[in-house]
């Protein structure tokens, strides 16, 4: 039944699902980026021409962020159980699965900006080459071409966090996962478990939805401005 306890408990799960999504969302969308552009940069045909001793660090971190984008959620989940009680205190909450869910999540996100970055034209390149612009302006403009690439490939990835957030549930991260859940399995109260559920699928949906207006937008400017 839906009734002020109820939904108390329902707003509570989704003020915990949002701080997850969003909350782990800014930390991947920062080491994701920064990894997946390390990546770009110290690969051997990298437009900034490093010294070749950068490509073993090429190597490195791409081997290192392709084991830990292998592993599976649940697994990791489980592994970093000790890692999560000795920073957070506890295993069980939201903010207790933050860890897993920015390592889960980062080195997706970097092979998507990697992806991302490597789409960008090689005559756009050259062209900026051309014009003498700086390794700041290069970054920038490699950035700009590739944006609409990356909030689509952003957009993926808390999509995935959903996910992910969900099958943290069963290790008792809170959320509208959780809830429904408990609620639904343990609870018998299967209207809170269907609202639950509706409102994870809503919010993928206006993440989607948003993610996919933004990518376009920016595509048509960085058309037009090209």
């Amino acid at each position: 039944m839906l009734d002020a306890r109820a939904i108390e408990l329902y707003l509570d799960a989704l003020f915990e699902t949002l701080y997850l999504v969003f909350g782990t969302g800014i930390f991947v969308l920062v080491i994701g980026f920064i990894i997946g552009f390390i990546l770009y940069a110290t690969e051997p045909k990298s437009p900034f021409q490093l010294p070749k001793g950068f490509q073993v660090l090429h190597r490195i971190i791409a081997s290192i962020n392709d084991i830990a984008r292998s592993i599976p959620f649940i697994i990791l989940l489980i592994m970093m159980i000790p890692v999560t009680r000795a920073f957070v205190g506890t295993i069980l909450g939201p903010t207790a699965a933050l860890p897993s869910l920015i390592i889960s999540a980062s080195p997706f996100f970097a092979r998507v900006v990697h992806m991302a970055l490597k789409e960008v034209t090689y005559e756009s390149i050259e062209a900026l080459k051309s014009m003498g612009a700086t390794q700041r302006t290069t970054v920038r403009i490699i950035v700009k071409e590739a944006l609409p690439a990356l909030v689509s490939g952003y957009t993926l990835t808390l999509v995935t966090l959903v996910g992910f957030i969900a099958a943290a549930a069963v290790i008792g991260a809170g959320g509208l996962a959780y809830l429904a859940y408990e609620y639904g399995k343990f609870g018998n109260n299967y209207p809170l478990m269907y609202l639950s559920i509706v409102t994870i699928l809503l919010i993928v949906f206006v993440i989607q939805i948003t993610g996919d207006v933004l990518s376009r937008a920016l595509n048509h400017r960085t058309e037009k401005g090209a």
